[in-house]
């Protein structure tokens, strides 16, 4: 018998063994494949507000000293010398795969025209030597760990500061170094207390159980999982090491949630919540740390900072008691604020954009993300896609709020939603994706994969398609007349269509550019029947439409389903003068040893006649300025170098808006999942959104207008 309970226990002691150096080869094998957004360049001559250049900053890390003691690393300070007002800061170094920067140390010097600040100059360091640009450090977006996107990079125990382990040590298990796995004194003390609540109130854990807990077994509370992590936590100590054990766990513990990512280790919670890597921590940070690791929710520093605060308390007087600092130090740490940094400043929304970089990224290379420890630098601009996803936010709220019959289907738990994308016209380069309101929410990518009417926003092709029309007589142009009186389309056969306007009172006669600027459907149809069918449609396609389209006559008021992805295609090539690009998510992919291993490479393409291009987007101009979204140019927006157009579709079901520049174009849509209605117009669902967006967007666009392509020559007429 005795026999037999030998050998059961052998069995069992090496089967758990086994099972125990799996995980922890796992974890100090595994790499993290990290995905990073380069922030642009500060440069001469770029107009900031106050507000928007100190968000840029502090989305790059950097953080506002007031005192006029020396600036540290990643800080800043804004100064009035002589009435001049100047920026200084200092960056940090900051290496990655295939990038780097040095330590600088920079003075901004501005113009200013009433609000507006105008970067006049740029100097380094202690010599003042001029410069026309300076590289902000990227930001870091998702990461890859452990076969899906976690927040996961671990590194090894040399490489955490003491602070940092002995904070951990001191409010989690104090006696760490000297017990076997398990402390018999603190498992009788949890257990009088549990008695005497008659509920499990503390836990009583060893930090070798914490990590056993958290590798192999859920979080319930109950005895038998309490007795088995005993178990594990007696066999990892008699076959590790401390050292490794304590690096395990401090790679390894939960530290908070960042949208649909979980915080794991200390090495991410640093970047997390104060924007800095592990080695730059303060005692005062370390605490802080620590003090999160028994109730991440409740101890979260942003959302509970009283909580926190008192625990962070507790963690630096239990080091003093375990004289793991002295007394000074203690003094000096208890008297400093947690010092995190706004949770915001963490994107806390790219899971939409991510969507599209995983998709985007060849499989390869998905292969090789969890053991390679890749580097995908993205083309995501951080700053516009956190104004893209307040914005919209906030938008939606307010919607909620004005407008009932969107606050009485919210009751029902129908819920309005929208879908934004911002790109560089030039490249195709994706730099904001809003796919819905909260990917933690729903990751229904709306932008990805919601098929939707486009409504009036195909109509600007059937212009472009009588602008290419060569065998018109007279030539078609801006002033060319069209009818606007109701008629019937027929077409194979005996079927027929009638077109409607949306105001009752259009009149009979107007001008191409009235037709489009004021987006009426009757002469704008009468328009697509005279151009045809084919070449309207061949040109949307060409455009960058992917989705099928039927050649019916209510195709020319956008009939059919595309998904936003495919119009801001459309629209980037028609706002290029016809020049074209695959839209793309991804700049370069580095290996561990700093060599790139992809960069797509998507060479301009023509693909829409460029004159008539150009034409088109001279309409779409006085949309903003007189047209259907005249209330861009009401609310103070500069639109002399920007057009756009609304979108409405039948029955008011989805709302749009797309406007550009030259360099930065932005499409949204609002509507409902559902079979539902929004009840609203393009012009006041969507167009207050891009609105608010572009007023905040002004550092990365520029004054410069529509290029003029060959074949167009430009003549003052008598409109009479």
């Amino acid at each position: 018998m005795g026999l037999v309970s030998l050998l059961v226990f052998g069995l069992t002691y090496s089967f758990i063994k086994q099972g125990i150096d799996e995980r922890f080869e796992q974890l100090f094998s595994a790499k993290s494949s990290q995905f990073l957004a380069p922030i642009p360049p500060i440069k001469i001559g770029q107009k900031f507000t106050q507000k928007q250049l100190q968000t840029l900053l502090e989305y790059s890390g950097f953080q506002e000293k007031k005192t006029e003691e020396d600036l540290q690393l990643n800080e800043f300070r804004w100064s009035l010398p002589n009435n001049e007002k100047k920026l200084e800061l200092i960056r940090a170094e900051s290496v990655y795969p295939g990038s780097s920067l040095a330590r600088s140390q920079l003075t901004i010097k501005f113009k200013t025209e009433e609000s507006t600040l105008i970067i006049d100059g740029l100097s380094l360091d202690e010599n003042q030597e001029s410069i026309d640009s300076f590289e902000l450090p990227p930001k870091r977006i998702s990461s890859f760990y452990a076969g899906r996107l976690r927040t996961q990079t671990p590194v090894p125990l040399s490489e955490i500061p003491v602070d940092v382990r002995h904070a951990v040590m001191a409010i989690e298990d104090v006696n760490f170094l000297e017990h076997g796995g398990i402390s018999l004194k603190s498992t009788l003390r949890a257990l009088y207390k549990d008695l005497i609540a008659g509920k499990f109130v503390e836990g009583g854990s060893t930090i070798t159980q914490q990590l056993m807990k958290n590798l192999f077994f859920s979080r319930e509370k109950s005895v038998s999982r309490k007795a088995k992590e005993a178990i594990y936590a007696f066999i990892t100590e008699s076959t590790h090491s401390k050292e490794s054990i304590l690096e395990a766990y401090l790679n390894e513990v939960y530290l908070g949630q960042w949208s649909t990512h979980e915080i794991h280790g200390v090495s991410e919670a640093a970047r997390f919540y104060f924007n800095r890597s592990i080695f730059d921590l303060s005692l005062s940070q370390s605490a802080t740390l620590a003090a999160i690791i028994q109730a991440p929710n409740s101890h979260d520093p942003r959302r509970n900072p009283a909580n926190a605060l008192k625990r962070r308390n507790l963690v630096l007087k239990k080091m003093s008691d375990a004289n793991f600092i002295l007394p000074g130090e203690y003094q000096m740490a208890i008297n400093e604020p947690l010092g995190v940094t706004p949770g915001e400043k963490n994107l806390q929304d790219t899971g939409y954009f991510m969507d599209l970089v995983l998709s985007q990224l060849p499989e390869d290379l998905k292969l090789r993300l969890n053991s390679d420890a890749l580097t995908v630098y993205t083309t995501l601009n951080p700053y516009l896609q956190l104004q893209a996803s307040q914005t919209l936010k906030d938008h939606l709220a307010l919607m909620k709020k004005s407008y009932e019959s969107i606050t009485k289907k919210a009751e029902k738990g129908i819920q309005l939603q929208s879908a934004f994308i911002s790109l560089d016209v030039l490249t195709g380069r994706v730099l904001a994706l809003q796919g819905g309101s909260s990917y933690q929410k729903t990751q229904f990518n709306r932008i990805l994969q919601g098929k939707r009417q486009p409504g009036s926003l195909f109509k600007p092709f059937v212009f472009l398609a009588a602008f290419d029309k060569a065998d018109f007589s007279p030539p078609f142009t801006a002033i060319t007349e069209l009818d606007g009186s109701p008629f019937e389309w027929m077409y194979e056969g005996n079927q027929s269509w009638k077109p409607k306007n949306y105001d009752k009172d259009s009149p009979e006669k107007v001008t191409a550019k009235e037709a489009l600027v004021n987006s009426i459907n009757i002469p704008t149809a009468r328009l697509a029947q005279a151009v045809g069918l084919d070449p309207i449609v061949d040109l949307i396609k060409r455009s960058g439409v992917k989705s099928e389209i039927i050649k019916i006559p209510s195709i020319c008021l956008g009939s059919t389903e595309v998904t936003p992805f495919e119009l801001a295609e459309s629209y980037a090539t028609l706002a290029n003068n016809g020049k074209g690009h695959p839209l793309s998510s991804i700049e370069k992919v580095i290996d561990q040893s700093g060599q790139t291993i992809f960069e797509p490479n998507f060479p301009e393409e023509e693909r829409l006649p460029a004159a008539s291009s150009y034409l088109t987007v001279q309409l779409l101009k006085d949309v903003l300025s007189q047209g259907t979204g005249k209330a861009a140019a009401m609310s103070g927006l500069n639109v002399s170098n920007m057009a756009g157009k609304t979108g409405t579709t039948n029955d008011y079901k989805d709302a749009w808006f797309v406007g550009f520049t030259p360099k930065l174009l932005t499409l949204i849509w609002v509507g409902y999942d559902e079979e539902e209605k929004v009840g609203l117009t393009g012009s006041a669902a969507a167009l207050p959104m891009w609105i608010d967006f572009m007023k905040t967007a002004t550092p990365f666009y520029d004054e410069q207008d529509f290029k003029i392509p060959d074949g167009i020559l430009e003549f003052r007429v008598n409109p009479k």
